[in-house]
């Protein structure tokens, strides 16, 4: 009884830390005002569809405290091998470089 009771009251911290970091759909990375799609698309050689789709992956950091090399790193290894495989001329720099050249400010 007492295990089930740990779960009544970890559950709904669970539910709400999981919601912080869920994944976007690529409809939503598409109409999201925040992010010129259309643009980076271009550069890396893809539609807007296929970027939005492989950035759907991705967990961007919501707040300062999140911006780390370990989210990046696993935003990366979501985002170019699935860019590269629409387009193999998409290399680590120019991801790297297109990516920072629309990267908006840090969040607060």
């Amino acid at each position: 009884m007492r295990s089930f009771a740990i779960v009544l009251v970890t559950l709904p911290f669970l539910l709400v830390a999981s919601a912080a970091h869920t994944i976007s759909t690529a409809e939503q990375v598409l109409n999201d005002p925040n992010r010129p799609v259309t643009a980076v698309a271009a550069e890396l050689g893809v539609t807007p569809m296929q970027f939005a789709s492989c950035f759907a992956g991705v967990t961007p950091a919501r707040t300062a405290a999140e911006l780390d090399g370990a989210r990046e790193q696993d935003n990366k290894a979501v985002l170019l091998p699935c860019l590269r495989e629409i387009n193999p001329g998409i290399d680590n720099d120019l991801l790297d470089r297109v990516m920072d050249k629309y990267r908006g400010p840090p969040p607060n």
